[in-house]
């Protein structure tokens, strides 16, 4: 069996699609809140990347994909802290807070006209959970 050996983690890669300045603004807001869930953005959006690539997406394709994996977790910028940093098991009460985040991103994307072709991505999230 043929097995091809396939680096899916590069930072390169995602130079090539640059964000507008309405998503850097939400996404610098997202890492001045919460550095752990940027960095996790940044790895979604490259893995994402480089599966479109691999799997030979058009470019508008890719860079759909590739900014809708940044923007999977921008609502986690409006759960508490407390919440979203805590090192514990969340509780039943604050998991359901935190579950919050994917209908709050939804509705980000669909309050701002430049994020709302990627509501649908955040739709996907909500429904995975």
């Amino acid at each position: 069996m043929f097995k091809q050996d396939i680096e899916f983690y590069s930072p390169t890669n995602l130079k090539a699609y640059n964000l507008d300045q309405t998503m850097r603004y939400q996404l610098n807001i997202l890492e001045n809140l919460d550095v752990f869930t940027r960095r996790h953005s940044e790895n979604v959006a490259n893995l994402t990347c480089r599966m479109c690539e691999y799997l030979h997406a058009s470019k508008a394709f890719t860079i759909h994909a590739t900014i809708s994996a940044y923007l999977h977790d921008i609502g986690k910028m409006f759960i508490p802290p407390e919440i979203l940093n805590k090192p514990d098991i969340l509780t039943n009460e604050e998991f359901e807070v935190m579950k919050t985040h994917t209908t709050i991103g939804y509705n980000i994307c669909m309050k701002d006209l430049k994020l709302r072709p990627y509501a649908r991505s955040e739709r996907f999230t909500i429904m995975k959970i």
